[in-house]
């Protein structure tokens, strides 16, 4: 049997609800898929070891993205691995877009 190994990104809620991935089976195969907030996305202040870049942030420089501590505004549309929207999804923070 495989437990969960999660892996906290992020938060929404004012820090109350931790977005947590679910590293166990690897992240290296994830797919990009879009979300569409419906909260405001506080990024974690400190990006986990080996967290691979945002899809939608790649080529972007980091200060204006993808940065720790940085909140993605509700209503907007970010492209992340499955595991991460799957969590956002889950937490009631966004949807599929």
């Amino acid at each position: 049997m495989i437990y969960p190994n999660l892996v906290t990104v992020g938060s929404i809620n004012s820090g109350a609800t931790l977005i947590q991935i679910d590293v166990a089976n690897g992240i290296g195969s994830d797919v990009p898929v879009k979300v569409l907030l419906s909260a405001d996305y506080l990024l974690a202040a400190v990006r986990p070891p080996g967290m691979p870049t945002r899809p939608s942030m790649t080529g972007a420089t980091t200060a204006n993205l993808d940065a720790p501590g940085r909140t993605i505004s509700s209503g907007s549309t970010i492209s992340v691995l499955k595991c991460e929207a799957t969590a956002l999804v889950a937490a009631g923070a966004g949807t599929l877009a």
